[in-house]
């Protein structure tokens, strides 16, 4: 449980979508030794979204002739 809370609120930094209190409220019952871990790791996975998605839409246009 206390990961998927670390992962909430991970990912409700990364997106700017937290009210403070509830940050802070976060922040004082989370294991602070994970949680460095926990946000590389998210990033890691967004970032290989964003590519996963961008090679998609790149190989579906690649048989356009004369490019």
């Amino acid at each position: 449980m206390e990961l998927i809370r670390m992962v909430g609120m991970v990912l409700a930094s990364f997106f700017g979508v937290r009210k403070r209190a509830n940050h802070e409220a976060d922040l004082a019952n989370v294991n602070m030794m994970l949680l460095p871990f926990v946000a590389v790791a998210l990033a890691l996975v967004i970032g290989l979204l964003i590519v996963g998605v961008v090679e998609l839409i790149v190989d579906g246009t690649s048989s356009v002739q004369g490019f």
